[in-house]
């Protein structure tokens, strides 16, 4: 079966590759409209085969993540056949309620940064892409499952702030991320989530926690009413990350009976409905910003009726979880007569 989920992770995610731990081919850059992506790797696992990008990559953390080309990186993955886009992410607890090495779903997200371009549609009428959910509910799902299966602890929730670097961030700043309600604080899920919903794609994060942000004092920080050492702090972060090739193996599975929830997939709709942009993703990029696909209702090499194809499978899927959650159809009915 081809592979159309890819987890792109840092630097401890792609030194787990270069040792074995995850088996698989380079593929290496892939070219784009938007210069040439980051290398990938076609990885394979007992369930499946998935795709692996590093951000920084392959010689260790040699481009920070403000530097990073995430149109290219995102529009290669959607060129390979990548529907679903895991990010596996390091982060730094603003709040004390998060332990040192703990797994985290984040559900939302607070964009600091300021330098990266953040659309694939400058200076066109595109991209108008509601930010609700933030993150598909449909690969988080996934995540809490494959977190339950596997025996590990994690949080379902929190609000992920990302700020721009490669500067660490003043402890002024994280007292008004605080305020803002941020809980979390990393470099690099912004822009890719918002690239991925603007190619229809699913996106999600399982971040770990490696750290605390600055609070300006260099005093340990307290767990259980004892100081966390340096030594327990790195042994619990090279845990969390251990555990990747086993989580993405399992998350491989569990991917296939997760109901489809999300409208990921029709996240452009409305301007393909408006005749803005034809059905072929890949027209929206010809002619360096031409809108050359309005109107085309047929992709290249069929690629379009196998799209359409598993944008019906979703509907199905997601009837079928509709009808078989009593919860979900009562929901409706209270909606249906409010209305």
């Amino acid at each position: 079966m081809k592979a159309t989920s890819a987890c792109i992770g840092g630097t401890a995610a792609y030194d787990l590759l270069r040792e074995g731990a995850l088996l698989a081919e380079r593929l290496g850059p892939q070219n784009t409209p938007f210069g040439e992506s980051q290398p990938i790797y076609l990885c394979a696992s007992r369930f499946g085969e998935f795709y692996f990008l590093s951000r920084h990559g392959e010689s260790g953390f040699n481009l920070a993540p403000s530097f990073v080309n995430y149109r290219a990186n995102i529009y290669a993955l959607k060129d390979l056949g990548v529907r679903a886009i895991v990010s596996w992410s390091e982060t730094r607890a603003i709040c004390h309620n998060y332990t040192i090495g703990q797994y985290v779903i984040v559900d939302d997200l607070i964009d600091e940064t300021h330098l990266r371009p953040n659309t694939f549609f400058e200076n066109r009428g595109l991209g108008v892409v509601r930010q609700w959910p933030v993150f598909c509910p449909s690969l988080r799902k996934a995540f809490a499952t494959t977190l339950e299966e596997e025996g590990s602890k994690f949080a379902e929730h929190a609000i992920y702030v990302c700020i721009e670097g490669p500067r660490r961030e003043t402890p002024a700043e994280v007292r008004k991320y605080a305020a803002l309600g941020g809980e979390l604080l990393g470099t690099t899920l912004a822009p890719e989530v918002f690239l991925a919903k603007e190619l229809q794609m699913c996106y999600a994060s399982l971040c770990y926690v490696a750290g605390y942000a600055e609070t300006g004092s260099d005093f340990r920080p307290f767990e259980d009413g004892h100081v966390l050492d340096q030594k327990s702090q790195d042994q619990r972060t090279a845990a969390a990350v251990e555990r990747l090739p086993r989580l993405l193996e399992r998350l491989t599975e569990v991917l296939r009976r997760t109901p489809g929830v999300c409208h990921c997939e029709s996240s452009m709709q409305h301007h393909i409905a408006s005749g803005q942009i034809g059905w072929d993703w890949r027209t929206w990029f010809e002619g360096h910003g031409s809108l050359s696909g309005r109107g085309d209702s047929r992709r290249r090499e069929g690629g379009y009726e196998f799209d359409y194809e598993y944008f019906l499978d979703q509907q199905r899927r997601r009837y079928d979880h509709e009808r078989d959650d009593p919860d979900t159809l009562d929901q409706q009915a209270e909606d249906s007569t409010q209305s």
